[in-house]
């Protein structure tokens, strides 16, 4: 079996001066209108759809909010990826916006990660177009001139976490929640570019015994190793301090601290865009080989549910 490349397979999703080509990943999906996507002239048009709430700051329309709202984990599927990306490049063209604002619109959940349903029995061509979109998802988010603050409601595991560290500054609620890349403990193994991103964030050491472990910190823990920049008390305080730590970003000139922000990432980025076959076929044989833990992992979470509505 040999699969397209990443890049071959970005192209056939995408036409010349038309936007993204939209891909129907999830049955759920509402596509965006064509008149947000222009040239950089024209403006940023809010928008909704049954995965993403997007809306500008009323009293900073610099300052736009990404609200991630697909029920009821907010699971990072194929079309999330895709909706993300194009929404951050309707947002880098729009003159007046500077600032992203990630967050959630599910009560206590940022993102559940990975959509594990989806994987669990799919083919190698399914997981691989998944796979794809995660990658190219990533690197739009990673590398965006764009200032970018996470605003962490709730649990934020694995892709969740992914999204967060992805981001310039991350904010988190207190209470019972917790974060981390826990593939390990799912039977799973986090890429080697998703662990790079940890090992940047918290430091070597902590960085592989959290990725081989498989650990979820909790909101103080998070912020004692630096993997969340500021915990508040409560969800009340949750969205002001996320543009509290927005506008510090801010404040930098904008040439300087974009600039500064693509010299620090774009070997990271680079590097995937290098190895993007490679990491898709290991994706791809991994999601093969781990059927039995996905589906252990997931008959337990229909368990759980049952006993909780028991």
């Amino acid at each position: 079996r040999t699969l397209p490349t990443c890049a071959t397979r970005s192209h056939t999703h995408r036409g010349q001066g038309q936007g993204i080509q939209r891909v129907m990943w999830c049955k759920s999906v509402v596509v965006l209108s064509r008149r947000c996507i222009g040239h950089a002239a024209r403006k940023f048009c809010s928008a909704s759809t049954s995965l993403l709430a997007v809306s500008r700051e009323a009293s900073n329309p610099g300052i736009a909010s990404i609200h991630l709202c697909s029920k009821p984990v907010n699971a990072l599927c194929a079309a999330m990826c895709e909706e993300l990306c194009l929404v951050l490049r309707e947002l880098e063209v729009d003159p007046e916006v500077r600032g992203v604002v990630v967050g959630s619109a599910i009560p206590s959940i940022f993102s559940a990660g990975l959509d594990l349903k989806m994987l669990y029995g799919c083919s190698d061509d399914n997981a691989a177009a998944y796979w794809t979109a995660v990658q190219e998802f990533w690197m739009a988010l990673y590398t965006t001139p764009l200032a970018t603050v996470a605003a962490i409601n709730g649990h934020c595991p694995a892709g969740g976490c992914l999204i967060a560290l992805s981001c310039d500054s991350r904010v988190m609620v207190d209470g019972n929640f917790t974060m981390g890349m826990n593939e390990a403990s799912l039977g799973l193994v986090a890429p080697m570019w998703v662990g790079d991103l940890l090992r940047d964030t918290v430091g070597v050491r902590k960085a592989e015994q959290m990725l081989m472990r498989g650990d979820l910190l909790s909101t103080r823990d998070a912020l004692e190793i630096g993997m969340i920049d500021q915990m508040v008390p409560s969800i009340s305080e949750l969205h002001g301090a996320s543009l509290g730590q927005l506008t510090q970003l801010l404040e930098i000139p904008e040439s300087s601290r974009s600039l500064m922000k693509l010299q620090l990432r774009k070997l990271a980025a680079d590097r995937l865009r290098e190895s993007q076959s490679e990491d898709l076929d290991l994706f791809v044989k991994m999601i093969t080989d781990s059927q039995p833990a996905i589906g252990a992992f997931l008959a337990s979470l229909k368990k759980r549910e049952k006993g909780d509505k028991g």
